[in-house]
């Protein structure tokens, strides 16, 4: 998805063309694009479609086509929309990628593997394939491959939450808090809104027994998001420990007055 995300944002800004009495390719390809950022996956399919009828040899629109299929959740037209396009031109590198994120989407690892490792040929979008390749490491219990590719995302594109979430997570299992920690701080300074990697910042907090740091960002988290269950259950375990510790410490108290 990130690689259309330039379009898409610049679509946001445009409005649905109209156009009675032309069906130009361009018109229909706008469309397309103002109803596939406005969550009308539905119209925006029809529009794109009707650009690669006009337009037969637009890899843009069945490159576009293929993203509005997958979140559908259509995922072999979506694929049939990417191989369409790379018929037409084999050095769309990026392709490979989201042809990749299909196949393990559908758990064909060896399909996907191939399909980032010829998307990885491209600098330029590196973090998309190299991405999959951690998820696929991880899946496999290949610990240091996921690692390496997951820090491979983050220093090209230091903004992908989900890859610094996932590396957070391997190395917490791994015992590297202190890393994930530095993992999660660095992310936070580009989406502080996201629920999850407070989450996982209040878990480190708890690895480490700093409970009222863990406290903070279990609070955090329902303040984002109120229902999340996992920082609810937390705190009240915490609020149960510091229930015990305290009457602990007042039983010790009443014992030494005796």
């Amino acid at each position: 998805m990130l690689i259309l995300a330039g379009i898409l944002a610049a679509s946001l800004s445009l409005s649905p063309v109209s156009s009675a009495d032309r069906d130009l390719p361009e018109v229909h390809f706008t469309n397309g694009l103002v109803y596939y950022a406005l969550g009308f996956t539905e119209m925006a399919t029809k529009e794109l479609l009707r650009v690669c009828e006009l337009d037969p040899t637009n890899t843009e629109a069945r490159v576009a086509l293929g993203v509005a299929y997958q979140a559908k959740g259509e995922t072999n037209s979506a694929l049939k929309a990417y191989e369409e396009a790379l018929s037409i031109d084999s050095g769309l590198l990026h392709v490979h990628g989201l042809i990749g994120d299909i196949y393990r989407i559908k758990g064909d690892s060896g399909k996907a593997r191939f399909h980032y490792l010829e998307a990885r040929e491209d600098p330029e979008i590196v973090a998309v394939p190299c991405y999959g390749l951690g998820v696929l490491a991880e899946d496999e219990g290949d610990t240091a491959g996921a690692i390496a590719y997951y820090r491979e995302v983050i220093t090209v594109a230091p903004d992908h939450v989900d890859a610094a979430l996932r590396l957070s997570y391997v190395l917490r299992e791994t015992g590297e808090i202190d890393e994930a920690l530095q993992v999660v701080s660095e992310a936070n300074r580009y989406d502080p809104r996201s629920p999850e990697l407070h989450y996982q910042w209040g878990l480190l907090y708890l690895d480490k027994k700093e409970y009222s740091k863990a406290e903070h960002e279990f609070d955090r988290v329902l303040q984002l998001e109120k229902g999340h269950p996992g920082a609810r259950w937390q705190l009240q375990n915490l609020e149960s420990r510091g229930r015990e510790k305290l009457e602990g410490v007042r039983e010790q108290e009443a014992g030494g007055g005796e």
